[in-house]
């Protein structure tokens, strides 16, 4: 099984998100700017959902990348504990979000592997409908 290396936040989990303090809760060891690549939508319930895509041939920011923040943890259990914390924050045991392991691009060029809470692609042209679309991939406006 691959592991990550944390955790990618890019709504209201974000510093300045409605639910930032959630996050600080599960005594992460810091943040980082960071890039996932897929597509951002605001939802007409306030909050966004990223689809995970194919990494874009440039480097972030730009078309294709999502900004959010990579949360590092001291270790493999204290991840765990975070996200058992985030979970139904999330809505994954409804099946709102699921957790997937992604690509993280951080400032600075470095790459890691981090859980990222995503709207399943199936759900797409649901999204396309019904969604804004952020091409920025950038909820920070939203804050």
């Amino acid at each position: 099984m691959l592991a990550a290396d944390g955790l990618f936040v890019y709504g209201t989990l974000r510093e300045g998100g409605s639910h930032h303090g959630w996050l600080l809760r599960t005594h992460p060891e810091g943040l980082t700017r960071a890039w996932v690549a897929g597509r951002l939508f605001h939802l007409p319930s306030g909050y966004p959902a990223l689809v995970p895509g194919p990494e874009p041939a440039v480097a972030p920011p730009g078309s294709g990348w999502v900004r959010g923040d990579f949360v590092g943890y001291d270790d493999e259990p204290d991840l765990d504990s975070a996200l058992a914390d985030l979970d139904p924050l999330e809505g994954v045991e409804e099946g709102l979000f699921t957790r997937a392991i992604l690509p993280v691009v951080l400032e600075g060029g470095h790459h890691y592997r981090a859980w990222v809470y995503v709207f399943h692609v199936e759900r797409l042209p649901r999204l396309e409908r019904e969604a804004l679309e952020l091409p920025g991939g950038d909820w920070a406006v939203y804050f």
